[in-house]
C-alpha cells in the first residue's frame, strides 16, 4: 500500500510541484497551504507523513509536529527549511531536510521516516 504524505506549503506553485515530484516517487499526496487546513485533512484521513515547509523569513511554531502526533500519534513529521538550525529546536520533528533540495534527498528522507513506521 502506498504511503499517505500530507504537504504543508504555501506557495501553490510550488506546492504543485512537490506534489508531483512525490507522486513520481509514488506515494499518494495531498498538497495545502497552511498547518490549519493540515490539521482539518488529519481529523478525516490517516497520515504516514506530513512535510511541513518553512520559508527563511517565517518565524515557526514548533507546535505543529506536537500536535500532528497528538492528533495521529503515528505519524512521521518532515521539517523542510533554508535554517538548519530548526532541526535542534524542534524535538517532534522525524527528519530535517535542508532547502534547497534535490528531489532525491526529499525521497530518501521519506524512506527513512517511513520506515520507522513498521
Amino acid at each position: 500500500m502506498r504511503a499517505v504524505i500530507l504537504l504543508v506549503e504555501e506557495d501553490r506553485l510550488t506546492r504543485i510541484t512537490i506534489c508531483d515530484m512525490l507522486m513520481a516517487l509514488d506515494y499518494r499526496v495531498f498538497g495545502v497551504n497552511s498547518v490549519a487546513r493540515a490539521r482539518r485533512v488529519m481529523h478525516a484521513l490517516a497520515i504516514d507523513a506530513m512535510i511541513v515547509t518553512t520559508k527563511p523569513s517565517v518565524s515557526i511554531e514548533p507546535a505543529y509536529a506536537a500536535e500532528a502526533k497528538a492528533l495521529q500519534p503515528n505519524i512521521k513529521v518532515v521539517l523542510v527549511s533554508p535554517n538548519a538550525a530548526l532541526q535542534y529546536l524542534v524535538p517532534s520533528v522525524d527528519a530535517f531536510v535542508l532547502k534547497p533540495f534535490l528531489l532525491e534527498t526529499l525521497g530518501n528522507t521519506l524512506i527513512a521516516v517511513l520506515q520507522k513506521l513498521h
